[in-house]
C-alpha cells in the first residue's frame, strides 16, 4: 500500500487534491491510503513525534504558520526517499525549492493539466524503488521504518538497538533473531551473536572488523568475516 499525504490550508482546494488522488489511483487500481493534513505544523508533528513518513507527500508551499518549503526542510533532514511534490499558486517559490529535491512543481492555475501526471509519474516510481517497511515499538511509540534506513542492530543488555541511517536509534525489547525473522530480509547478515549488518552500508571487509559508509567500524570474528565477505560478493553483485 502507499501512503499519500496532502497538505494544503485552503479547504476547497485541499478536497479537491484529495478526489482527484482517489479518482487516479481508482483507475490505476492502486492501493492507496491517503492522509489530508490542513496546515503543516500538524503534519511536521506526524512525521516527527509519531515516526510516520509517506511515499508520496504533496505539499502547499504558501501556509500559515510553518510553509511547505519549510516543511520539506524537516522531512529532508532525516528522509530523503519520500517524494515531494511542491504544489503553489507563486511560480517564484521554483528555484529555491529545487533545494529539496521536490519530484514536480504543480502550479495552482494548472491543476488540471499538470496534477495526474505528475501523481502517475510520481506512483511509477514508488514501484519501481519499492520499500520494504517494518514497524518497530520503540520504548512509548511505534514506528515505521523502510528497511534501507537500518544501518545494523546489535543486542545490548537484553534491549536491541536498531541503529539507522540517519543516526537515530531505536531500542526495543526483541532478540536479534526475532527481528532478523520479522525483517526477513537477504540484505541483512549476521555476523556475530549479538549483532546483524545492512549489506548495503559496508564499504570495506578488514581481517577483524567491516566499516560501514559513516565509518563505523563493528568487530567480527573470522568465521564472521568469511560469511560477509560471501555474503557481500553476492550483494555487490546484484547491486553494484
Amino acid at each position: 500500500m502507499l501512503k499519500i499525504a496532502i497538505c494544503d490550508d485552503e479547504k476547497l482546494i485541499l478536497e479537491h487534491l484529495i478526489e482527484k488522488t482517489r479518482k487516479i489511483t481508482s483507475e490505476l487500481n492502486k492501493n492507496v491510503e491517503i492522509i489530508s493534513y490542513n496546515d503543516g505544523q500538524t503534519l511536521v508533528d506526524t512525521i516527527t513525534s509519531k515516526g510516520n513518513s509517506f511515499d508520496i507527500l504533496m505539499l502547499d508551499i504558501d501556509m500559515p504558520t510553518i510553509s511547505g518549503l519549510e516543511v520539506a526542510k524537516i522531512v529532508r533532514a532525516t528522509d530523503n526517499n519520500t517524494i515531494i511534490i511542491f504544489i503553489s499558486s507563486h511560480e517564484s517559490y521554483v528555484f529555491e525549492s529545487f533545494e529539496y529535491n521536490p519530484f514536480r512543481f504543480i502550479r495552482k492555475y494548472r491543476i488540471e493539466q499538470e496534477f495526474a501526471i505528475a501523481l502517475e509519474d510520481a506512483i511509477a516510481v514508488c514501484e519501481k524503488n519499492i520499500q520494504r517497511y517494518i514497524v518497530v515499538k520503540d520504548e512509548d511509540r511505534e514506528c515505521r521504518i523502510a528497511h534501507s534506513q537500518i544501518c545494523y542492530f546489535e543486542l545490548i543488555k537484553r534491549k536491541l538497538y536498531i541503529h539507522l541511517e540517519n543516526e537515530q536509534i531505536l531500542k526495543t525489547w526483541k532478540t536479534v533473531q526475532e527481528f532478523l525473522d520479522d525483517l526477513d530480509d537477504r540484505s541483512f547478515v549476521k555476523f556475530n551473536k549479538g549483532c546483524v549488518v545492512n549489506l548495503k552500508y559496508v564499504s570495506e571487509c578488514r581481517n577483524t572488523s567491516i566499516i560501514l559508509d559513516n565509518g563505523t567500524e563493528l568487530m567480527a570474528s573470522r568465521a564472521g568475516i568469511k560469511l560477509i565477505r560471501q555474503e557481500l560478493l553476492t550483494y555487490w553483485g546484484e547491486h553494484v
